[in-house]
């Protein structure tokens, strides 16, 4: 299946084409997508996850077409 990943700044990028897309065996989740872009397990602890507009926990299981963000909670003063 294919799903667009838009990795946090810093991750690998290697196993996604020039659109951001990348092939995932079926039954996927976005923990798996986090090692795919090879995300430290510290930075993944500090993301939050979305899938399609939507925050999801990481034992998501994704489905072809579904877009996946990462994004640092962001504080301010």
């Amino acid at each position: 299946m294919r799903v667009k990943i838009l990795p946090p700044h810093g991750c690998d990028r290697g196993a996604l084409d020039e659109k951001s897309w990348a092939d995932l065996p079926e039954g996927s989740t976005v923990r798996d997508v986090l090692r795919l872009i090879r995300c430290s397990p510290l930075k993944a602890k500090l993301l939050l996850v979305s899938v399609n507009g939507e925050r999801s926990p990481l034992d998501r299981e994704l489905r072809e077409g579904d877009v996946v963000g990462f994004f640092f909670p962001v504080s301010g003063g």
